[in-house]
């Protein structure tokens, strides 16, 4: 392939990525939680060119051209989203570093910021996709009293009833010791495989974190990549064009 052809071709590719971030992220824009994604662009290898790469060139020997770009997700913007207020007990936000720990029905575990959690008629706290909330009970949930809950900035969770209040468990906080190493798993979740380490962040009940896309700059981003995609998309058209006319010349 001509090298104009192939740079201009993982230029798009590039772009094509970006677009693909950022369209997500203004999807998720109203997503509890959700934290926007850093998309980096990078320089492929250099590689030796000769004379028989470069037609009608006598400079070609020993030099070089790049290859084009490459672009990815590279980390996650764990940038502090808004609090909006929330009269469910069971809503809660987290001020600071920190993820709610919960699990699927596979068992398997997973971490996230979105703290929109209910409460069935099991007495189970699961979120919106049906995944459990971890909680260090000290009465199973499910033998938990009738009353007003009270869930503090360290996670205790106390039931207040006819009796007096009552401790019942508390919602531990977890603090990847490598952020950079959690990975996207789908539905507002992270997967890790590191170890723990104490965070600082508080539970912050009646109150909800919102994603933490700056929706302007989202849009800017965008329009820059689709111009930026249209400019690769002519060098490939203007490329046609040269070797279209260089072949009749030939005939």
């Amino acid at each position: 392939m001509s090298i104009p052809l192939s740079i201009s071709k993982s230029g798009m590719n590039a772009v094509q990525n970006a677009m693909d971030a950022l369209s997500n992220d203004i999807a998720n824009t109203n997503t509890t939680g959700y934290k926007s994604k850093n998309v980096s662009f990078s320089e492929l290898l250099i590689n030796d060119i000769n004379g028989d790469s470069v037609p009608l060139s006598d400079r070609a020997q020993n030099s070089g051209i790049n290859n084009g770009t490459k672009s990815g997700v590279t980390t996650t913007n764990m940038k502090q989203g808004a609090f909006v207020s929330d009269e469910n007990d069971y809503h809660l936000a987290i001020a600071g570093d920190g993820f709610f720990g919960v699990t699927d029905k596979n068992n398997q575990f997973y971490l996230t910021r979105d703290g929109a959690f209910q409460v069935n008629g099991d007495k189970s706290i699961t979120n919106s996709h049906g995944d459990r909330l971890s909680i260090e009970a000290i009465i199973p949930t499910e033998q938990w009293p009738d009353g007003d809950v009270s869930i503090a900035q360290n996670g205790e969770v106390r039931i207040q009833t006819e009796n007096g209040t009552h401790l019942v468990g508390r919602i531990p906080l977890y603090t990847p010791a490598i952020s950079d190493a959690l990975m996207p798993a789908g539905e507002n979740k992270f997967t890790y495989d590191g170890e723990f380490i104490e965070g600082t962040g508080m539970i912050q009940q009646h109150f909800l974190e919102t994603s933490n896309v700056d929706l302007a700059s989202a849009i800017t981003d965008m329009m820059v990549a689709q111009r930026a995609y249209s400019l690769n998309t002519k060098v490939a058209q203007g490329t046609n064009e040269m070797m279209s006319t260089i072949n009749q010349f030939k005939q």
